[in-house]
């Protein structure tokens, strides 16, 4: 019914307690793909004597070639209706596959998300959900898309459950070589096949937040404005074209520009010239309100005045 991939790559002090919420699942008709990615850690052999032990998981080796890579593997090889990821040192509740399993079917939808629970190191645990009720993704529902967006439940690829046959219809994948937005392609490269999505308003997904300098995310890039502001463009234009570019869109989309500008002046290595010198600047004079910042920065950058910076 189900096929749960999980990409592993030097996650031993974390892979047990994963695969251990995986194999109690309330929905037990699923397999488990497990993609060692070249881990040169124990994890190997972790995989190994799990797949030994439950005949739902099985592992697949390969050398070292990235997520994107591993999860594509993973989905190459997947035998169930539907798909859903879960990263290695990440664990899910008991009944995580039976609620997204349930609403899905439910709602008829093409693509079910639940809430995440953000497990820091120093024990705290912040839930996040999504409203209780599905839509259909078109210009009536913009504001119940932006709530998913805002609460940031659909930029990666765990905490939903896709159907394996609009996967291959829509030729999702992750982009291979992209060390950073790779999650975001393939959901938006999906998104656009989906006319309804069903919401879970739990929690039921857990999010490991990692040490500083242990997560992708934490590092800093030298293109790191470039590749942000590319995926911002990319969002634009799916709300243009599934008609949902209106107030409630841009209101959204304008805020995360202004942090896109603000980070890539004060914490990346991209010249302040080339990042003033993209047209949407002209768009930030009408959500000045949204972005929270000294006055004085806010009018330099409405005005282009590079030299402020340096």
């Amino acid at each position: 019914m189900v096929s749960v991939i999980i990409p592993v790559f030097n996650v031993a002090p974390y892979l047990d307690e994963c695969l251990a919420s995986v194999a109690r699942q309330s929905l037990s008709d699923f397999e488990c793909l497990l993609v060692d990615d070249g881990s040169t850690d124990g994890s190997p052999a972790i995989c190994d004597r799990w797949a030994a032990e439950d005949r739902r998981f099985h592992v697949i080796h390969q050398d070292n070639a990235g997520v994107s890579a591993a999860r594509n593997r993973g989905m190459g090889a997947a035998k169930g209706e539907h798909v859903a990821f879960i990263d290695s040192d990440d664990r899910v509740e008991e009944d995580y596959l039976e609620k997204l399993f349930d609403a899905l079917t439910a709602n008829k939808a093409d693509i079910a998300v639940c809430g995440l629970t953000r497990d820091y190191p120093d024990g705290r645990a912040i839930e996040t959900v999504p409203s209780p009720s599905g839509f259909t993704l078109d210009a009536s529902s913009t504001s119940e898309f932006v709530d998913l967006n805002r609460k940031s439940l659909l930029y990666g690829p765990y905490n939903k459950l896709f159907r394996k046959d609009l996967i291959d219809r829509s030729e999702a994948c992750f982009p291979v070589g992209v060390s950073y937005g790779e999650d975001l392609v393939f959901n938006y490269r999906y998104l656009e096949s989906v006319k309804t999505i069903a919401c879970v308003p739990f929690a039921s997904y857990h999010y490991r937040i990692l040490g500083k300098g242990e997560s992708l995310s934490t590092k800093s890039r030298p293109n790191q404005f470039e590749t942000d502001y590319q995926q911002w463009k990319s969002l634009k234009d799916f709300h243009v074209r599934k008609g949902m570019w209106n107030d409630c869109s841009m209101r959204l989309l304008y805020e995360r520009l202004w942090g896109i500008v603000y980070d890539g002046i004060f914490s990346t290595r991209t010249s302040n010239r080339k990042i003033l010198s993209i047209p949407e600047i002209d768009e930030l004079k009408n959500y000045q309100e949204v972005f929270p910042c000294a006055r004085w920065i806010k009018w330099c950058i409405l005005h282009r005045i590079t030299f402020a910076f340096r």
